[in-house]
């Protein structure tokens, strides 16, 4: 996963910098699905281990 994208896009957002809304639609459609999995591959590892630990 990008995270320093995934950041400098939570900036661009969250600050208002010159957004295009054909390129923050692009992303909401292809890219955040992708982090949404990414997240939740962590999330399940996160309690894979704590299982394991308790």
């Amino acid at each position: 996963m990008d995270w320093k994208g995934v950041m400098g896009m939570r900036d661009i957002v969250a600050h208002h910098y010159d957004l295009d809304a054909e390129i923050v639609y692009d992303v909401i459609k292809h890219d955040l699905p992708k982090l949404k999995d990414v997240l939740q591959q962590i999330i399940d590892d996160l309690k894979v281990s704590n299982q394991a630990i308790d």
